[in-house]
């Protein structure tokens, strides 16, 4: 790091000098014209005019010989990439197939909209303006999808309902939200202007990108759960115990939200740890000497989601010690 002092030039202009060897590697001379971005966290960035392209602006993917897989991979990509301008191209003809997986996979991202050019083109549009996206209220809405689905398993131990199908429609959601947020954080890092028309900071930016992963990782888990559930045979009581285990990893995720959304806040320490194990499902009824390779299934099944909320946790935790 260098420091430089602010100076006065002619009728009060401030100055600041530049390091010489930054500005050779710049291709920067003498009289050339810099640009400066002022942004809300205080920091003020210098660029060279010629660094001034628009990087995000468009690209275009070959998917000649790509499966239908790969196509939907490619476009989900560049989307969470940050471009804005997604053209998908193939030497001969764009195959029906292709073209379908192109609109299926838009249908499942936020804001865009696909657009008919030429039969061997198709293109994807990012119509959504970064200053109408909110990231705060996306991992809060990301949170409440996640919520729900663990207050859909818990209720369908309860009540003997069927649950995997409703949580597997619910986990896209989450899924769409996480890429929405890593697009912008992505954009971010690239142009200068995208902090200042989402209207957050560089730090907090990030910490909701970890999160939206962090989320994706409960709501998979919360499917794999549900499976499980749904495939097992468990009694009343040790379906009561599974709910209980849910409940209460559940009320430790919303904690560790809110600690995550409010950075004023902190996990309360004495409340925070989750049990390490489901004793209880180790043990059957009078008749039953053995622990039951069901309840076993669902017991790793509650350690892996238990797992993945310590990771909310602990993300959590890092606003605390930054106020300390």
């Amino acid at each position: 790091m260098e420091t430089r002092k602010i100076q006065t030039v002619g009728g009060g202009t401030y100055t600041v000098s530049v390091p010489k060897e930054w500005a050779r590697k710049q291709n920067l001379e003498t009289g050339e014209a810099v640009r400066l971005y002022t942004h809300r966290d205080g920091s003020l960035i210098v660029r060279g005019e010629q660094s001034e392209a628009t990087p995000l602006a468009s690209v275009t993917l070959s998917v000649d010989d790509h499966s239908i897989g790969a196509v939907e991979q490619l476009v989900h990509g560049a989307y969470v990439t940050g471009f804005e301008r997604i053209t998908i191209v193939a030497q001969d003809s764009l195959p029906p197939e292709h073209r379908q997986a192109v609109r299926t996979v838009s249908r499942q991202l936020v804001g865009t909209n696909v657009l008919e050019t030429e039969p061997t083109a198709l293109v994807v549009r990012a119509m959504l303006d970064s200053s109408a996206v909110s990231v705060r209220q996306s991992i809060d809405q990301a949170v409440s999808i996640v919520t729900s689905m663990l207050q859909t398993t818990v209720d369908g131990l309860s009540e003997g309902t069927p649950i995997t199908e409703h949580v597997q429609h619910r986990r896209p959601e989450v899924t769409r939200l996480a890429a929405l947020i890593r697009r912008h954080h992505n954009r971010s890092l690239r142009s200068f202007e995208e902090l200042d028309a989402l209207g957050i900071d560089r730090v907090p930016l990030a910490r909701y990108t970890r999160m939206a992963g962090r989320l994706e990782d409960v709501a998979t888990t919360i499917v794999r759960l549900a499976e499980i559930v749904e495939e097992v045979s468990l009694s009343d009581e040790h379906s009561q115990i599974v709910a209980d285990q849910i409940d209460t990893i559940g009320s430790s995720l919303q904690a560790a939200s809110e600690c995550i959304l409010d950075q004023t806040k902190r996990i309360d320490p004495a409340s925070q740890r989750l049990p390490s194990a489901d004793r209880h499902l180790d043990h059957g009824g009078p008749d039953d000497g053995a622990s039951d390779p069901a309840r076993a299934r669902v017991r790793d099944a509650l350690g892996r989601l238990r797992a993945d909320v310590r990771s909310v946790e602990r993300l959590g935790d890092q606003p605390a010690i930054a106020h300390q």
